[in-house]
């Protein structure tokens, strides 16, 4: 835990804490240790700013999070970050790469989820938005690009000063919570669920009263929304997302992507799912929720192990578990062994 409150935060949520935050932080500063991990580090001077209504909102990257999940699998991620620079307002969310491919997909998305446009939008020097960094003495050059993207959604680019932080700090400063969600290496099972946490982290930090304002971010929103500039027609948007194709799950709890079937959970079957291609991978949405992500494969069927389980143990209802667990692997090695041979065949025709 990096700071007091990810772990006042992470105890509640997970494990029924129940206490003030005065008592929690009496608690740390009574026991030397955790007094001694927790002690704040000095901060840079600063001149305060803000900013009206509707003008600013500032955009980031939490960087390269090295992340394990139970059965021991790596994950390293991102963590896009566009926050409304007067309500405080944040979108978050997990990203596999700094593409520019992804960059769009978030932006758009986030815009989306703001229901409006910024008059201007704070970014750092990233080569996916910046051609040449801006510097003391250099306005620098932005991507075309990421300018074609800038007009089309209506919105000036403000590059920020390189090595200059506190130029970002309300966007800056927030980054911190998003450490919140390494406290939960180690404890997930998937990325289904790392995304899952992720918003819930988000909800909770636009729910909670800022420092700043006094006021939940949330409730300020409602009222900066007023003045944010209208988003461009849906074709726009749609332009700058990952493809996202709609799919049936059947009965077998699968779904098509490209003449290849991909598993869900065997809650979904029956269920009209949204599918969006990033990168190679396939995001699967219920309503809002993601609920499973694959590799886009060129195997003709493709379960997750959890999720073949799951459809063994409804196929076999009244079996033991055990025979049930044995059956679901020597399934889907023989799906494995068909795969491979229709691969082979496959080749041999091409």
């Amino acid at each position: 835990f990096y700071y007091k409150s990810h772990l006042y935060r992470y105890l509640g949520r997970e494990k029924g804490l129940n206490c003030s935050r005065s008592d929690f932080n009496y608690y740390i500063l009574k026991h030397e240790n955790f007094a001694e991990y927790f002690k704040p580090k000095k901060k840079r001077d600063a001149v305060k700013s803000e900013t009206p209504f509707g003008k600013q909102a500032q955009f980031d990257w939490k960087e390269d999070l090295k992340f394990s999940f139970r059965n021991g699998e790596e994950f390293i991620f991102n963590v896009g970050s566009l926050i409304l620079s007067a309500s405080r307002f944040k979108y978050w969310a997990v990203c596999p790469t700094k593409s520019q491919a992804y960059l769009f997909d978030f932006l758009a998305n986030a815009l989306e989820e703001l229901e409006g446009v910024p008059q201007e939008i704070l970014i750092d020097n990233a080569s996916t938005m910046m051609d040449k960094a801006r510097t003391e003495l250099s306005a620098g050059k932005v991507n075309p690009k990421f300018q074609q993207f800038a007009d089309d959604f209506g919105f000036k680019i403000v590059p920020c000063v390189r090595a200059r932080p506190n130029t970002k700090a309300k966007v800056e400063n927030p980054m911190r919570i998003i450490d919140e969600i390494m406290s939960y290496n180690g404890l997930l099972d998937n990325e289904e669920q790392l995304h899952n946490k992720m918003q819930q982290i988000t909800n909770e930090a636009n729910s909670r009263i800022c420092q700043a304002t006094g006021i939940p971010p949330i409730l300020v929103f409602k009222k900066e929304k007023e003045h944010i500039l209208p988003l461009p027609n849906d074709k726009i948007c749609s332009y700058y997302k990952n493809t996202t194709i709609n799919a049936k799950v059947n009965s077998n709890s699968l779904f098509r992507y490209k003449g290849n079937l991909y598993s869900v959970p065997i809650d979904f079957i029956g269920k009209s799912i949204v599918v969006k291609v990033i990168d190679n991978n396939l995001y699967v949405y219920y309503d809002p929720k993601m609920i499973t992500l694959h590799t886009v494969s060129n195997e003709k069927i493709n379960y997750h192990d959890g999720h073949h389980l799951a459809m063994m143990g409804l196929t076999f209802k009244n079996s033991d578990q055990e025979d049930v667990k044995n059956y679901a692997a020597k399934h889907l090695e023989e799906m494995k062994k068909f795969n491979e041979q229709l691969s082979t065949i496959i080749g041999e025709l091409t």
